[in-house]
């Protein structure tokens, strides 16, 4: 059997699969205490069918909420998340990420599949524990 090199191992085997969420139409400040309660830094946004349309992060909160002193209670995660969304789907291979999140600048890629429906989450720390070093 050929042994396959590090770059060549699929996204999906080193993806986060269990993710947490947020849904459409959610108050920024559910989002934030899920965020807390759960130890998360972001939340996808997803609709009742788990289509992706869009990434919560705590940077979008400190940014869009805080720094502007914008009523979290009157917020919808729709209308700080960041929508122009890079994704992968889950045959992308490990170095295939790894090239989007240093040209992108990016620190986590949300995995889709052809439906653009969420199967995943794949992070700097997930790669970094897979050997990979982003520095």
């Amino acid at each position: 059997m050929k042994k396959l090199a590090t770059g060549d191992v699929k996204v999906s085997r080193v993806m986060t699969k269990n993710l947490i969420t947020v849904s459409l139409g959610s108050v920024v400040e559910e989002a934030v205490k899920k965020m807390v309660d759960f130890d998360v830094e972001c939340l996808p946004v997803v609709d009742s069918k788990g289509t992706l349309h869009g990434l919560l992060t705590f940077r979008d909160i400190v940014t869009k909420v805080i720094y502007s002193q914008v009523d979290v209670k009157k917020l919808k995660v729709e209308d700080i998340m960041t929508k122009d969304l890079v994704t992968c789907n889950p045959s992308y291979t490990v170095l295939d990420v790894a090239k989007l999140m240093t040209n992108k600048h990016l620190r986590r890629i949300p995995v889709v599949n052809a439906r653009n429906k969420l199967v995943g989450l794949v992070t700097d720390f997930d790669l970094a524990l897979f050997g990979w070093n982003f520095k």
